[in-house]
């Protein structure tokens, strides 16, 4: 833990190496580079939707007023455009700054994914789901499922397939036939899920502060559970080859082995950072990026020793990180509507 002045000196050194800051308005949900390109967009959840450049912030397009509150958003796999859910429907907004309506309905839609190619789009309303197709170029509502007996937790699209997670298990559907599926089964409330890089694990976060896995394709009683954590999971990572497995465990991060099968007693390797929760982490094999709620940004290189090899801090709550395509520049957002680029020079 930093003393007060040990706190404001790193602020202060941290300030030196900020490219720019930026304050918007809302609190910042999400941050997209978009590939191939100097712009980035901004999400906050109070109404409003920024495109900024990465050289210097400046405001390109300033989307406001779009809807009172704004939950999630994805961005179009194969286009620059954004897709939000908000209360009161689902917008597409583009580079261009138009914004375009999707589908009107004054209802909390909270989650959002698109197919690999982009044509085909799974939306979560409560306990509803949502399945649109592009039909030139436009996304038409094809398929409208209220068989779910609890609310709609997460949607991710990995491996050729949408896996939806709601109380009780998580469905896998295929894009081309949203009418039939395969059901993981747990008796618990699963609240964010990951698939292994692999393709062998399918991993969901608890209410119970654990993650469930089940093999992949599904075995009968091959489940198993890691658990005791502080917090409940709000981020889980693979590597490339799957190898590790990597979790936000209250105020550090935890590696799990799996390079030989389930890590079944053994102990993770640990990263401690301290000074509060990790709100969001950044892995690309070389190099992990850790956020904490309370504002401090930790460079490990796991790959040496999990060295920590820098520590950056700013004034503000930490709300989410990201990294341009060429990891050359972080982008940190903030509960209070800073943005901020710092150069990763390590």
């Amino acid at each position: 833990m930093y003393s007060e002045i040990g706190v404001k000196n790193l602020i202060r050194d941290s300030k030196d190496n900020c490219n720019w800051e930026h304050a918007l308005c809302g609190y910042i949900l999400t941050i997209y580079t978009i590939p191939n390109t100097e712009y980035i967009w901004v999400v906050t959840s109070e109404k409003n939707v920024y495109l900024l450049h990465t050289e210097n912030g400046k405001i390109i397009h300033a989307f406001e007023n779009i809807a009172e509150l704004i939950f999630t958003s994805v961005k179009q796999p194969n286009t620059q455009e954004l897709y939000l859910g908000t209360n009161n429907g689902i917008f597409a907004l583009n580079t261009e700054g138009k914004i375009k309506h999707i589908l009107k309905e004054n209802n909390w839609f909270e989650h959002l994914a698109f197919s690999l190619d982009g044509k085909v789009l799974f939306v979560a309303k409560g306990k509803t789901l949502y399945l649109f197709e592009q039909e030139n170029e436009e996304y038409c509502l094809v398929k409208q499922d209220s068989s779910f007996n609890s609310t709609i937790s997460d949607i991710i699209f990995k491996h050729g397939s949408f896996l939806v997670a709601n109380y009780g298990g998580i469905r896998e559907y295929k894009p081309n036939d949203a009418y039939n599926y395969s059901l993981f089964e747990w008796k618990t409330s699963l609240l964010l899920t990951s698939w292994s890089t692999d393709k062998k694990y399918i991993a969901t976060a608890t209410q119970e502060n654990a993650v469930h896995f089940w093999t992949y394709p599904f075995i009968e009683n091959n489940d198993f559970q890691i658990s005791g954590f502080e917090n409940k999971i709000t981020k889980m990572l693979w590597n490339k080859d799957a190898s590790l497995f990597i979790v936000n465990s209250g105020e550090d991060i935890d590696l799990w082995d799996f390079s030989d099968g389930p890590p079944t007693g053994k102990q993770p390797i640990n990263l401690r950072c301290g000074n509060g929760k990790i709100c969001d982490i950044y892995f690309d094999e070389n190099l992990l990026i850790a956020a904490s709620e309370n504002g401090f940004i930790y460079f490990f290189l796991p790959d040496e020793s999990n060295r920590l090899v820098q520590i950056l801090a700013i004034e503000e709550k930490i709300s989410c990180i990201a990294v341009n395509e060429d990891e050359t520049e972080l982008l940190v957002g903030s509960s209070s509507g800073k943005i901020y680029s710092f150069d990763i020079a390590i």
